[in-house]
């Protein structure tokens, strides 16, 4: 990876695109049947780490599929042409037709625009978690549970499969994810004293004593970005939405969230958090320079490696601090899924090559490699993989990376939802955070303005709407 900071802010700036917090995508009515259960997260495809371009065994071809077949597959992943073209060559007759359909943002645009004039409906989509569930109220995603998704569910790690089912239906498959780890440049906890902080009480304390010893030094800084927020209310927790049918549960205000809203707020009135914004340039030089010792995010983080180098082994991975010591619960950061559209005039075919996309080892495997999507696994079959698993480290003191992520992935909450209008909830967070760090209003009254003004704009939509 080039070291220079455009590069960086460039690299950050993609794996955004790819997972974070896209435009809007279109906006629901009232779903009109019922349809239980909480939905799921994330925000941005999020890159994690990996070795070189891992080798695996050979894929395997599908059970009779329609010869005359042609599909479309909208997504934006770096290199998943490559897993297109392994399917063609075992399909010759069936082929899959890949549309870089331009990011998050790009990707929704342009979904909007062929669902409103019903023409242009990929058959194929890539969508990230937290914008999932509005597709599923509008009920344009065909329903898996009738082409064999459930028959490979024991396949993921539990948490992913909840964010892509709403009662009976399955109407995804995960591909990535980002659950959540603290990156710690260890030779400047060293330096003051300090080991990588356990418990959020630890981080608190820890980030008051190294600003209190060199005022230009801080453990570290408050990520803006709305998906991080939201791990974080994930790994306290926190459930602001609970999703069944037409009904909507927001809360904001359960001690849950209101203690991640009270330690964020709290430390930003300090000052003991640098006030540098996450994917800046500023903030390269940041922890190129050690005056942030360490960041709170998903897994495919370690893209920070390139801000860095001459801290080269001194970097280390450690789980996110708890609520309550000992403790192992997690939030994510990052990923996305994979659907079929309803329009699709060849369903079978389309759950069929998704199927084998998301489960098949050789495919599954590759696009974890640094060299291609370096996308974090959400397959068992993956995550256990010694060549995947094993592989160290040198930038990160020779640590065996992704066993520390891997853990960190089976420790993230399995009941998290969100809601079927992200946008309206992340604009309008951003808002909300725009007064707190000017200082006038507090982070706890900024979560009970966030779910007043997000219950008035569910009921506008047509829901009904309870709350605390």
């Amino acid at each position: 990876m080039k070291k220079t900071l455009a590069f960086l802010v460039l690299v950050a700036a993609l794996i955004l695109a790819a997972c974070a917090p896209a435009t809007p995508a279109p906006l629901p009515a009232a779903p009109a049947t019922d349809t239980p259960a909480p939905v799921a997260p994330a925000d941005t495809p999020a890159p994690p780490p990996a070795t070189d371009t891992p080798a695996g065994p050979a894929p395997t071809a599908t059970p009779t599929l329609n010869p005359n077949a042609i599909l479309t597959f909208w997504s934006w992943v770096p290199h998943i042409e490559d897993q297109v073209a392994e399917w063609n060559t075992l399909h010759p007759d069936m082929q899959v037709n890949y549309v870089n359909s331009g990011g998050g943002n790009g990707n929704y645009t342009k979904l909007k625009v062929a669902l409103q004039a019903n023409t242009g409906i990929p058959d194929i989509v890539q969508i990230e978690y937290q914008h999932l569930p509005n597709y599923i109220a509008q009920g344009v995603l065909l329903d898996l549970s009738g082409y064999g998704a459930n028959d490979v569910k024991s396949k993921f790690i539990p948490w992913t499969w909840s964010q892509v089912s709403q009662g009976t239906g399955v109407y995804a498959y995960p591909q990535d994810a980002g659950p959540m780890v603290m990156f710690c440049n260890t030779a400047i906890l060293d330096k003051y004293g300090i080991t990588a902080p356990t418990t959020w009480d630890e981080f608190a304390a820890d980030a008051a004593k190294i600003h209190t010893a060199d005022k230009n030094v801080y453990l570290s800084n408050f990520t803006a970005d709305q998906g991080w927020f939201f791990g974080m209310l994930w790994q306290s927790g926190a459930h602001p939405f609970v999703v069944n049918g037409q009904n909507v549960a927001v809360d904001f205000t359960s001690p849950e969230a209101t203690r991640v809203a009270k330690l964020w707020g709290d430390l930003i009135k300090s000052g003991n958090l640098s006030p540098v914004d996450t994917y800046t340039n500023d903030w390269n030089t940041a922890l190129g320079n050690g005056s942030v010792a360490c960041w709170e995010a998903g897994a495919w983080g370690t893209f920070i490696s390139g801000s860095s180098p001459n801290y080269k082994g001194k970097w280390k991975i450690f789980q996110l601090p708890q609520w309550t010591a000992g403790g192992k619960a997690n939030g994510n950061y990052g990923g996305s899924t994979i659907a079929v559209m309803k329009a699709s005039t060849h369903p079978k075919e389309a759950a069929a090559f998704v199927q084998w996309l998301t489960t098949d080892p050789k495919a599954t495997l590759e696009v974890t490699a640094a060299d291609k999507a370096a996308l974090f696994p959400v397959t068992t079959g993956v995550l256990t993989n010694p060549t995947w698993a094993n592989g160290t480290d040198d930038f990160w003191s020779g640590q065996a990376i992704h066993q520390v992520m891997a853990t960190a992935a089976q420790q993230v909450n399995v009941n998290f939802g969100w809601s079927p209008f992200t946008d309206f909830v992340y604009t309008t967070y951003g808002d909300e955070l725009t007064q707190i760090k000017a200082g006038s209003i507090t982070f706890e009254a900024a979560m009970k303005d966030l779910q007043d003004k997000v219950v008035s704009y569910a009921k506008d939509q047509g829901f009904t709407v309870t709350t605390p």
